[in-house]
Formats: C-alpha cells, structure tokens, sequence
C-alpha cells in the first residue's frame, strides 16, 4: 500500500490502522505527543486504534510547539 507521510512516500507491507502506523514509524502515541491529519481531516487520538489507513492516503504528523 502506497502512502504519504509528510511529503514522503512510503510502501506498507499490509493493511495499518492510524495507531499501528504510527507505531510501525518508532512515533510515540502518548497523549498529546503528535497530533494526524489524514487528506487534510485531523484524528482525534481516541480514533487512531480504528482509523484504517487507505491506498494513496495523505498523511500529516506534527509534535505540537511547546514555550511561550
């Protein structure tokens, strides 16, 4: 399966939920580490164990800015 992720295409082996791509990338879940959006949508974390990841899907990660 034929993804982007931040500007960079990447090749699955298989079939991901959000949660387990992001665990396949070394990206830590914890709450409040990364925020997703896929095809410009953004995933609430309660959503990412169940978001099924789909052939040419858009994918954005960012860490959120931390400072003031």
């Amino acid at each position: 399966m034929n993804i982007t992720v931040n500007n960079k295409s990447i090749t699955l082996p298989s079939a991901f939920s959000l949660a387990q791509l992001l665990d396949y990338m070394n990206i830590s879940i914890a709450r409040g580490t990364v925020a997703v959006a896929i095809n410009d949508e953004i995933i609430p974390q309660e959503k990412w164990d169940i978001h099924a990841i789909l052939e040419n899907n858009n994918i954005t990660i960012v860490a959120p800015a931390q400072g003031g």
